[in-house]
């Protein structure tokens, strides 16, 4: 593995100077930091008024154009993050989508925004770190710390591009999701995390939020690599004569439900279910329902109605089709399942006839992956 450098800390953080530990004074978080979750100030950065991090709008806070550029500027990057950055281009970004074209995008396009963007270089470097814990168990906890590191560099700039969105920043925005999706489904194998279903709700919440910088630019976004990510071609629709136990199975679930915002919800996992049958960039559809269904089901989901939480576990579907095909999806069917037997009760599981619904999805996940397998070849 390459040799890690350190520098002597002369003007290390508050929080490493309170435990008397050494800080590697990286910025805007520290590496301690970053792994801590604990918050991170430098003495420093308050008693220089002119210093551009002190810059703010109106409102106070940090322009996304200065936070970016401050964090270009602050960024450093050793020899290990060199290792990764070659990695990335020479095998992560041929292992995130199917297809060419989508090859393409990631191995070049991203790259190319990336050298005006330190956000898709943080973005990608920490995707393919995950990568790496993922391929080389016995380095995992360092490539998850560096993984971590770059993800508490990034998540912020994204924040504030977020609230400060622009026609100029949308394609950046949308691109960095994506590789925040990646992330959000990659980090909990690495971590070895099970995780509650309000774990998961808050994690998917962040990429929910680069939804309306979509809707509000979709003009640009469309003329832009992006395309060929947000708007798939549906090669053909599925012939009636080729029904399947498991869209069955979904018409089943949705005359069962009650409120209208769940069965729209199943309603578009069938959707998702007719794409992923014809074979088409499944990784994509897997991990894209949750980030695409209505708002007021995601409030039911959240307020943990027993049938918004048994079409939630029905997503699982294609993600348990998937998980022997796409690295970052590995685990995920299991968790969820976990995570919406933890919030029912037993009288709700007794009602609902829960275990009878776990034997259903996990029967119907198999036949997709051996229907899409056939198709294939």
């Amino acid at each position: 593995m390459p040799r890690r450098f350190h520098r002597k800390s002369r003007f290390g953080c508050t929080e490493c100077r309170r435990r008397r530990v050494k800080c590697d004074e990286d910025e805007p978080i520290c590496g301690r930091c970053v792994r801590t979750r604990s918050k991170c100030h430098y003495p420093r950065m308050e008693s220089n008024p002119e210093s551009p991090l002190s810059t703010s709008n109106a409102s106070g806070t940090p322009s996304s154009s200065v936070a970016r550029d401050s964090s270009a500027l602050q960024s450093s990057f050793d020899l290990f993050d060199m290792t990764l950055m070659h990695h990335y281009v020479t095998n992560t970004c041929k292992h995130l989508f199917i297809g060419a074209r989508q090859i393409h995008v990631w191995q070049h396009d991203i790259p190319a925004l990336a050298a005006s963007n330190i956000i898709l270089v943080h973005g990608f470097l920490a995707v393919t770190a995950i990568h790496c814990a993922w391929k080389e168990p016995a380095q995992r906890d360092l490539y998850r710390s560096r993984a971590l590191h770059h993800h508490g560099l990034s998540l912020p700039i994204f924040q504030e591009m977020i609230a400060c969105a622009s026609s100029e920043t949308a394609e950046v925005i949308v691109a960095y999701s994506i590789l925040l999706c990646v992330w959000v489904y990659a980090f909990p194998e690495i971590a070895t995390e099970q995780l509650s279903l309000g774990d998961i709700l808050s994690r998917v919440d962040v990429i929910r939020g680069s939804r309306t910088v979509f809707r509000l630019y979709r003009g640009v976004i469309m003329e832009s690599p992006m395309h060929v990510f947000l708007s798939p071609p549906l090669p053909a629709p599925i012939p009636e004569d080729q029904d399947s136990s498991v869209r069955r199975t979904l018409q089943l679930l949705r005359d069962q439900v009650g409120h209208q915002s769940d069965k729209n919800a199943v309603q578009e996992l069938q959707t998702f279910l007719d794409r992923y049958m014809t074979g088409f960039d499944y990784n994509r559809l897997s991990a894209a329902w949750m980030a695409s269904v209505e708002d007021d089901y995601w409030v039911r989901l959240r307020d943990r109605h027993p049938d918004a939480v048994l079409v939630f576990s029905y997503s699982t579907l294609l993600i348990r089709a998937s998980e022997h095909e796409c690295w970052w999806m590995s685990g995920w069917s299991g968790r969820i399942l976990q995570a919406c037997s933890d919030v029912m009760s037993p009288e709700v599981k007794e009602t609902i006839d829960w275990v009878h619904h776990e034997h259903r999805i996990r029967a119907a996940a198999n036949e997709l992956a051996d229907i899409v397998r056939s198709r294939q070849g």
